[in-house]
């Protein structure tokens, strides 16, 4: 089952979802990421086992805000920490289909 779920969760699927919003958002004056892009950011790209320095640098965070949110999402249990390396759980997983399928219905609304 997690490597279906894995596969459904690729950055290919992900990655534009976020971008699409980004670039409707880069419009406004002052755009900025809010915290469930940042947090779909980080969980899309720990599907597999990821060290915070990789994150940092691909998610674009400075360090005290990558710890916040690491502290919040393993909290939260939508990440697992295991020997320095974080992976996203099934709550995780969860998380992403419902923030897909939320970005989904807002693209298609007049």
């Amino acid at each position: 089952m997690t490597n279906a779920l894995s596969t459904r969760f690729s950055a290919q699927r992900v990655q534009p979802a976020l971008l699409r919003r980004d670039r409707d958002w880069n419009n406004n004056k002052g755009a900025r990421r809010g915290k469930l892009d940042i947090t779909a950011e980080i969980l899309m790209f720990c599907d597999q086992p990821k060290t915070k320095t990789s994150i940092m640098y691909n998610t674009n965070l400075n360090y005290a805000q990558l710890k916040r949110h690491m502290e919040t999402l393993t909290t939260q249990r939508l990440l697992v920490k295991r020997t320095n390396k974080y992976l996203i759980t099934e709550k995780g997983r969860e998380f992403l289909d419902l923030f897909l399928r939320l970005n989904h219905l807002v693209d298609r609304a007049p």
